[in-house]
C-alpha cells in the first residue's frame, strides 16, 4: 500500500480546534446566559409590579418588593438607582444596575436600565 505524505495527523488537528471552540462557546454560555436570564426575570417582575401598583399602599411598599426580588436573583441593584414615581395617571419604575462578569482572561460588564410605564385605575 502506498503511503501519502504530509497527510498523517490533519483530521486530529481540526478536531483539537473544534472541540476548543464548543469549549469555549459552552464556558461563555455558563458565565453570561445566567445573568441575561436574572435580568428578564427582573423586568418581568418589574412590569408585573408597575401593572399592579394601584393597588398597593405606597410607593415605598413597591421599592421595598423590587429591591428584595433583586436580592433573590442576586442583582447587583442598589436602593439609589431604582425610582418609583406615581402621578394621578400613572406609574413609572425605572432601574439602572451594572452586572461583572468575570471571563478568567476579562471581565465583562452588563449594563441594564429597565422602564415600566403603567396607567393608574
Amino acid at each position: 500500500m502506498k503511503r501519502r505524505n504530509g497527510q498523517k495527523g490533519e483530521g486530529r488537528l481540526g478536531l483539537v480546534v473544534a472541540i476548543l471552540v464548543v469549549g469555549v462557546v459552552a464556558f461563555l454560555g455558563v458565565k453570561l446566559l445566567p445573568a441575561r436570564v436574572a435580568a428578564y426575570e427582573f423586568k418581568d417582575h418589574i412590569r408585573e409590579e408597575a401593572r399592579y401598583g394601584a393597588v398597593r399602599d405606597s410607593d415605598k411598599e413597591v421599592h421595598k418588593r423590587i429591591m428584595g426580588h433583586a436580592a433573590s436573583l442576586e442583582i447587583p441593584l442598589e436602593a439609589k438607582n431604582l425610582q418609583v414615581t406615581r402621578n394621578p395617571k400613572a406609574i413609572v419604575i425605572t432601574a439602572k444596575y451594572e452586572q461583572a462578569i468575570d471571563l478568567k482572561v476579562t471581565t465583562y460588564v452588563f449594563k441594564f436600565e429597565h422602564k415600566e410605564k403603567a396607567p393608574l385605575f
